[in-house]
């Protein structure tokens, strides 16, 4: 900002009472005449410039931000805005705040702070766009003691702050997660049992027990039947595919289905790792855009988290066969690669359905599909006009060539489903689960 920008926007500013004060001068001109008037308006001009001149005699005030650790999408976070009076009188002040540009800009917070001690003012910000803003400075105004002039004061507190995907599920699981992630956070010893092929642990056939697993050596040894108890294989690979390409930028729900798409992948990085597997991210449009090998580290997920972060959906077609190529050129390992995107028809979907069995047999593909539950409302209302039911039949084919090209998926030895953003995370995950117990991988 110029000199003299900043020279207009500390000038001081009259105050309520000052604009009254000034309407009397009409009272006065009835009475005195224009005489009167000018010896009015002088006086209230003496009284302000006495009220700035006790105004910048004042002790310094201090304004200072407080942010949340983190940003959550489409989470409401608190702002804290903290101001000290060094000084021996109360002073009534009006704080306003810079949220990032594309922001919904913040309200103008007032308050009365006590001589020689601090006031803390609130306001909520709601990010709907994941990614780095920044806040811009702090603009406080303080009256003077006669109440008739703001002196306006500039804190410089620029602040850079990354918005992530809302991990929401991730604080309120369901029963599933919480048992798996229970162990990890030290709350209690949980032991995930399913049909995988590790070994875990004997113990005393009980009646429904699967016949199968009774161990015949040990049941003869103790002389009662025993069965074995299996879990599923630890440190196996998840690597999840993320979809920037044109039909990921639809919006349902209030957020495009990549960022719908990045929430579901977060909660399954999560559990995968506090399960004891290894994580990794492969976005990509008509390229590959960002390649997170998979680890099981603790800082994988932040690291993740991190890399996606700049990922926005693009205007162009994606190419699922320089994908999948990319990840069988880096991965050799068999991993479950679970695939977020979107697709249309059959025809028009021929490059995922040609490209998925570059996967098999090495891996095994999971492609998730993103509908817009809009789509679901729509069909379920009751047509008014001839209009509608054109809308409502066109919508219905396309919904069934949908499900004929995920049909052709699970033909060519991929697991698939379609979900709308409200159960994105919930069936993703309880789809890993099964692939787990059922020892897919």
């Amino acid at each position: 900002m110029t000199k003299i920008g900043r020279f207009i926007e500390m000038f001081p500013m009259p105050t309520i009472r000052t604009v009254w004060l000034a309407a009397l001068g009409m009272v006065a001109a009835i009475i005195w005449g224009w005489k009167g008037i000018i010896g009015f308006d002088l006086g209230i001009l003496a009284l302000c410039c006495l009220d700035y001149v006790m105004l910048l005699r004042s002790e310094k005030i201090e304004v200072t931000r407080h942010c949340p650790g983190r940003f959550d999408l489409g989470e409401s976070h608190d702002i804290e805005i903290l101001v000290e009076n060094r000084g021996g009188r109360d002073m009534a002040v009006q704080v306003r705040d810079q949220t990032p540009s594309g922001w919904a800009a913040p309200p103008v917070l007032k308050g009365r702070v006590a001589a020689r001690s601090a006031l803390r003012l609130k306001y909520q910000v709601t990010p709907h766009r994941r990614g780095v803003f920044t806040f811009g400075d702090l603009f406080i105004r303080v009256e003077g003691p006669m109440g008739l002039l703001l002196r306006t004061e500039r804190f410089e507190t620029t602040e850079n702050i990354s918005v992530y995907p809302s991990l929401r599920s991730i604080r309120y699981p369901d029963l599933a997660t919480y048992r798996r992630k229970s162990r990890q956070w030290g709350l209690r010893t949980v032991t995930w049992r399913g049909e995988g092929r590790e070994f875990e642990s004997l113990r005393e056939y009980m009646e429904g027990d699967d016949p199968r697993k009774i161990h015949w050596k040990a049941s003869a040894r103790l002389d009662y039947p025993i069965v074995q108890e299996f879990q599923p294989e630890k440190n196996q690979i998840v690597m999840i595919l993320l979809d920037a390409g044109r039909l990921m930028g639809a919006f349902s729900e209030g957020k495009n289905k990549l960022d719908h798409a990045l929430e579901a992948a977060i909660q399954l990085v999560q559990t995968a790792l506090s399960g004891g597997d290894q994580a990794g991210v492969l976005a990509f449009s008509d390229r590959v855009i960002s390649f997170v090998p998979p680890k099981r580290t603790r800082q994988q997920l932040q690291i993740i988290m991190e890399g996606t972060l700049p990922l926005r959906p693009t205007l162009v077609e994606p190419q699922y066969e320089q994908a999948f190529l990319w990840l069988k050129a880096h991965i050799s390992r068999r991993s479950l690669v679970v695939l977020f995107t979107d697709l249309l028809d059959e025809s028009a979907s021929e490059n995922l359905l040609s490209a998925v069995t570059l996967l098999r047999p090495r891996h095994l593909p999971m492609c998730v599909t993103i509908r817009a539950s809009e789509w679901d409302d729509l069909i379920k209302a009751p047509p008014s006009s001839v209009e509608e039911v054109y809308e409502r039949s066109a919508l219905q084919e396309s919904l069934h060539q949908r499900s004929k090209a995920l049909k052709c998926l699970i033909q060519k030895g991929a697991l698939a489903m379609d979900v709308p953003p409200a159960k994105l995370s919930q069936v993703t995950m309880e789809r890993y689960l099964e692939v787990k117990q059922r020892g897919l991988l």
